[in-house]
């Protein structure tokens, strides 16, 4: 599965710039997506794909055609994100 989720993650990082100031709202909401929906996979494999994550979050963020809520949508996945990083890196000191 991780290596499924890897290169979906890959793809999507190509694909950011290919979509530039040009993109749409609908654009940015259809990635958006897509990261709900990798998010609870990747909880396990946090450690290996967040930077991926959190550089397709900066991305998407930085778009200007994103909107509000779309931005709202993103701080909380950067959120999620963090916050399952810190808990795998958690287990991982305490030896889970």
């Amino acid at each position: 599965m991780s290596a499924l989720v890897s290169a979906v993650l890959t793809l999507l990082e190509q694909i950011l710039p290919l979509l530039g100031a040009g993109s749409t709202a609908t654009q940015v909401a259809s990635i958006i997506q897509t990261l709900v929906s990798l998010l609870p996979l990747v909880i396990n494999e946090i450690q290996q794909v967040a930077p991926a994550i959190k550089n397709i979050i900066a991305a998407l963020s930085a778009n200007p055609a994103a909107t509000a809520d779309q931005l709202a949508q993103l701080q909380a996945l950067d959120a999620q994100v963090d916050a399952a990083f810190d808990q795998a890196a958690s287990d991982t000191d305490a030896g889970i």
